[in-house]
């Protein structure tokens, strides 16, 4: 007979020992009850399943979703189990032939059931008269997509949507309705839409430019021309972004051991320029740093795949003697560049010794480029001069640079203000004195002109392009050296041809302060430095 000593602490039976709180049976059943963890997935302390290492309840898993199934005698859960039984009551419908639930009263599924927007009556467009479905105040298709009234019908939804819309957007609409085609300036609108905060305080135009400068290339376009000639922001240096692009593209293309020392030098030749921009001085421009970082890129492109060095305090004479030849052409402006990202090297403490200190690269001083045999220029000025269906541009792009010596940039700045009609003279360039113009570059200029008038474009610039006609900006330094493709020359040709004509027939002083040049510049083109059949007395 056992002995009470104390009641069990589970059951309330009898306990016998005193070092026990529970009964007999309870002990037993405690000793033998499986080991609860705490599951991973409902994380309750639970026995887990060794198959799964989960509980019970969570090793029921959906057979759609693997989401758990509370129930034993289900496979699936609650959400799959209802899309199992709607699917389940679809039916093909007759008239469609879409699956669907067929409605009672019409026998068909629910889209074919319900009655659509009846379609708008036939009536005259107001622009065409067409009598057709219109589409929306009170035009056809045809005439709503190219109508103006889109556009600030647009502006005015856009600035419904915007907490606080800013003052110019209505000035922005009306500039963009002859300048571009309705459905493109409403996409340029709803692109300005992306970039306008939706809430708070409007953003300031010149914070707002460089975003879009960052992001949409050809809305800021449109930005930067409307906010210079309304005086609301600065215009953008897009010739530093191109830059900042090169630079980029070229650093990038150094192997990546020597890359640090590339972007330090590429940071320390923006630094000079920046210090000789400030002091007033002549900082080098974008395409000499492009120069110099080429002579570093492919001096390290060498050295990775020829000489197999990846530190650039390795590299000795030897090297550099190996890697200057396979550059003929340009030899001294490769061993310029390597000069000054060696000394900066060696200031920076990246390298101990100047490799580049005995090397030299003479080459014969003076014009040693290519220019024009009198047959040629015979050809060029009779094509251009009368050959009505050459392009305006190439004409007086061939004519300026062949007869006047204009250069690139001469051409693409020169605007309306520039023209002297009455004299019939241009300013080009830094020149001191207004050029005369001949009676064909006069003719040329004219077609120009014209061409101009005839696309509409209120451009002062007398080179129009495309990208060009509805802004401001002068057309690009590409676009004036492409338009002599079709006679496959550049105008840089024609210009040396011109200045070594006149150098050789005319005193060199002369053609320097007529030109805007200096003197060792005009002595460079002499005869003795190009071709003897072009002196008048050979």
């Amino acid at each position: 007979m056992t002995v009470r000593v104390r009641d069990c602490a589970k059951c309330g039976r009898s306990v016998g020992r005193a070092d026990r709180d529970l009964c007999a049976r309870c002990h037993w059943a405690a000793r033998h009850a499986p080991v609860k963890q705490v599951c991973p997935r409902c994380g309750q302390r639970r026995v887990l399943l060794p198959e799964t290492g989960r509980c019970v309840r969570c090793s029921r898993t959906c057979g759609h979703c693997k989401a758990a199934v509370l129930l034993k005698d289900r496979e699936l859960c609650s959400g799959c189990r209802r899309r199992e039984l709607r699917e389940q009551a679809k039916s093909a419908c007759p008239r469609c032939g879409k699956p669907g639930t067929l409605r009672e009263a019409t026998g068909w599924c629910g889209p074919c059931s319900r009655p659509g927007r009846p379609p708008n009556p036939d009536a005259p467009c107001l622009d065409c008269g067409t009598t057709t479905r219109l589409t929306g105040a009170g035009r056809c298709r045809r005439c709503w997509n190219r109508s103006q009234h889109r556009v600030p019908v647009r502006a005015a939804s856009l600035a419904d949507s915007l907490d606080n819309p800013p003052p110019w957007l209505d000035g922005f609409a009306t500039y963009l309705i002859p300048r571009l085609h309705p459905q493109r300036a409403c996409a340029m609108l709803t692109r300005l839409g992306h970039l306008l905060p939706s809430g708070g305080p409007p953003s300031h135009p010149q914070a707002l430019l460089d975003h879009a400068a960052e992001t949409d290339a050809a809305l800021a376009r449109w930005l930067e021309d409307f906010f210079v000639s309304n005086r609301l922001a600065l215009p953008l240096d897009w010739d530093d972004r191109r830059a900042a692009g090169r630079r980029r593209r070229r650093i990038d293309a150094v192997p990546e051991p020597l890359r640090p020392a590339a972007e330090a030098f590429a940071e320390h030749l923006l630094a000079q320029r920046e210090r000789a921009r400030r002091a007033g001085t002549r900082p080098h421009k974008h395409a000499t740093i492009d120069v110099q970082l080429n002579a570093v890129r492919d001096l390290a492109i060498f050295l990775s795949r020829e000489r197999g060095k990846t530190d650039w305090a390795t590299v000795d004479v030897a090297d550099l003697e190996a890697f200057l030849p396979g550059q003929p052409s340009s030899r001294a402006t490769y061993l310029a560049g390597l000069r000054q990202f060696f000394g900066f090297a060696v200031r920076t403490r990246r390298i101990l010794v100047d490799p580049t200190r005995t090397l030299t690269a003479r080459q014969p001083r003076g014009f040693r480029g290519p220019t024009l045999t009198h047959e040629r220029e015979r050809y060029l000025f009779r094509r251009w001069s009368t050959d009505p269906t050459v392009h305006p541009h190439e004409a007086l792009v061939g004519l300026l640079a062949l007869l006047h010596g204009a250069t690139t940039s001469d051409i693409r700045d020169l605007t309306d203000d520039l023209i002297d009609h009455n004299a019939r003279t241009v300013h080009l360039g830094r020149r001191p004195r207004p050029t005369p113009l001949d009676p064909w570059t006069w003719t040329a200029l004219q077609r120009c002109l014209d061409h101009r008038h005839h696309l509409g474009s209120s451009n002062p610039h007398l080179v129009v392009t495309a990208r060009t006609n509805a802004t401001r900006a002068a057309p690009s330094d590409g676009y004036v050296k492409h338009t002599l493709d079709p006679v496959g020359i550049q105008p840089r040709i024609l210009r040396s041809t011109r200045l070594t004509d006149l150098v050789t027939t005319v005193d060199a002083k002369l053609v320097a302060a007529a030109y805007g040049m200096t003197n060792d510049g005009v002595t460079a083109y002499l005869a003795d430095h190009v071709d003897r059949d072009r002196m008048p007395n050979p």
